[in-house]
């Protein structure tokens, strides 16, 4: 139902601006985009809300980035079926169902099931934004419509740690979840105002046993690393869980081969330079939301840190993305290869964490963790836009659409498994340099040297954790470099003559 025609049902409707459309898609992604960091900060908040450990926080944080990627494969299957402000609508009243879910929660398993639901309506949401997008503007001005939308994303995942900080502080930890809600009803009112339905894609049927394998096999892996912890890496309940998740994904590529309309055809990763893309989004990805889960702990455990100040210091980075938006808008970005954007995006994510591999200071120093930022800031935009492009270099144009999806769901699965990997490691490196230490037994300053002891062994951990997710673009480096000297190497061999 067209909302413009009931207010006003004799008057023609004018063709909507494309830039309204922009506008409303990057408000409604705005909602789930933030939600995949703005947990990061004031954890301790939600310690005491669900009385449970920083430790058990983070199924919150990893399984929101799962169920988005679970939630993305939909759209592209969906749009065929429904309307797309009727899609837009429901994929947005079900992410504020999970929202409200979560605000009332009571126990982590309440707020595990409202952020399922909320990944699961975000995860809709941000490929049908992009679909509309190519569907409002016209061909000349697609790229630099998803350009400007790509920034905007990666804007939001900066900001929510900031956002979240101030909330947490201001209003408690539910006002983190109630900010939806104002967003979501005023995107909902809009989309009715603003959108114009255009032709359905062609309407497939819907692939709910592969859909079925595909989410039995990732929430099986899931929760195999997750619960690791709690009953042991050598356990047969996480080697059983791991070996349904091998056997599943097997299962879905079988079945992916027999059926005709796959909700993730594999064929396409017999493509090289697409499934090499893949590979990038998927390390580029570990790194960004691994470093995101890993800083707000780091300046709140190290320097005292309110939910807040963690958070300022993380929005650093939202400046470097605004002056790379300069960049696109001036069509700098545009005359440069895709694969030199994304070498100088990993050097600045790799750089922003091999920062911070020293012990925190005494006294905080503001350059040694802003500058950073500053860094992470233009790696996190520039990696966004130079991938975008290299999928769709990857791919005709015919199949440029489940490109899209394809790398956005391999990004949120990258994201699940950076928060996973960062959070293990948080838990269990610090212990060992713990034990290392050489221990006190004189009784008047034992309890004082132990707790200098915990320190440096977490501001150990700390430094190598970064220093992981400091290894992840490196080795993006050396794809991309890898890929770009065999590509001119085998072009140069190409043109020369036989015998020549």
């Amino acid at each position: 139902m067209d909302l413009r025609r009931l207010l006003s049902p004799t008057v023609p409707i004018p063709e909507t601006s494309p830039w309204a459309v922009l506008l409303l898609m990057v408000l409604g992604t705005t909602m789930p985009l933030l939600d995949t960091t703005i947990m990061n900060v004031g954890r301790y908040w939600f310690v005491r809300a669900f009385d449970v450990t920083t430790y058990e926080t983070g199924w919150l944080t990893a399984g929101y980035s799962l169920a988005l990627a679970m939630g993305i494969p939909l759209s592209h299957r969906l749009r065929g079926l429904f309307e797309e402000k009727d899609l837009y609508a429901l994929s947005t009243w079900t992410f504020l169902t999970g929202t409200m879910i979560v605000m009332t929660a009571h126990t982590l398993a309440e707020a595990m099931i409202g952020r399922a639901i909320e990944g699961v309506g975000g995860g809709i949401l941000l490929p049908l934004s992009i679909t509309i997008i190519r569907e409002t503007f016209s061909p000349e001005k697609i790229p630099f419509a998803l350009s400007v939308f790509t920034l905007a994303n990666a804007l939001a995942v900066s900001l929510g740690p900031t956002v979240g900080g101030y909330l947490i502080y201001a209003w408690g930890w539910q006002s983190v979840f109630f900010v939806n809600l104002p967003i979501g009803f005023l995107s909902i009112f809009l989309s009715q105002i603003i959108l114009v339905n255009h032709p359905r894609q062609d309407p497939k049927r819907f692939d709910l046993w592969g859909y079925l394998l595909l989410c039995l096999a990732a929430g099986t892996f899931f929760w195999g690393v997750m619960a690791a912890e709690w009953y042991g890496w050598h356990s047969f309940p996480i080697g059983l869980a791991v070996a349904v998740s091998l056997i599943t994904l097997c299962l879905y590529g079988l079945w992916s081969a027999l059926f005709p309309e796959p909700i993730l055809p594999v064929e396409l990763l017999a493509r090289p330079t697409f499934l090499l893309s893949l590979i990038l989004v998927f390390l580029v990805s570990t790194s960004v939301f691994g470093r995101m889960y890993l800083l707000a702990p780091f300046l709140e455990r190290n320097y005292h840190f309110q939910p807040y100040q963690a958070g300022e210091i993380i929005a650093i980075g939202a400046f470097s993305e605004i002056l790379t938006a300069f960049l696109v808008f001036s069509n700098i970005l545009e005359r440069l290869d895709s694969r030199a954007i994304l070498l100088a995006a990993c050097g600045c994510l790799a750089l922003s964490n091999l920062s911070y591999l020293r012990l925190p200071q005494n006294v905080y120093s503001s350059p040694m963790t802003t500058i950073p930022q500053v860094l992470f800031g233009f790696g996190l935009a520039l990696s966004q836009f130079s991938l975008g492009r290299l999928i769709g270099l990857s791919l005709p144009q015919e199949l440029s659409r489940i490109g899209g999806v394809y790398q956005q769901t391999v990004q949120f699965l990258g994201g699940m498994f950076g928060t996973v990997l960062s959070r293990h490691l948080l838990n269990n490196i610090p212990p060992v340099y713990f034990i290392a230490f050489p221990q006190t037994s004189a009784p008047a300053a034992g309890s004082v040297d132990l707790q200098k002891a915990a320190s440096l062994a977490y501001a150990f951990g700390y430094n190598m954790i970064f220093e992981w997710m400091g290894f992840f673009p490196l080795v993006a480096v050396v794809l991309v470099v890898g890929e770009w000297s065999f590509r001119k190497f085998f072009r140069k061999t190409s043109a020369t003559p036989a015998g020549g």
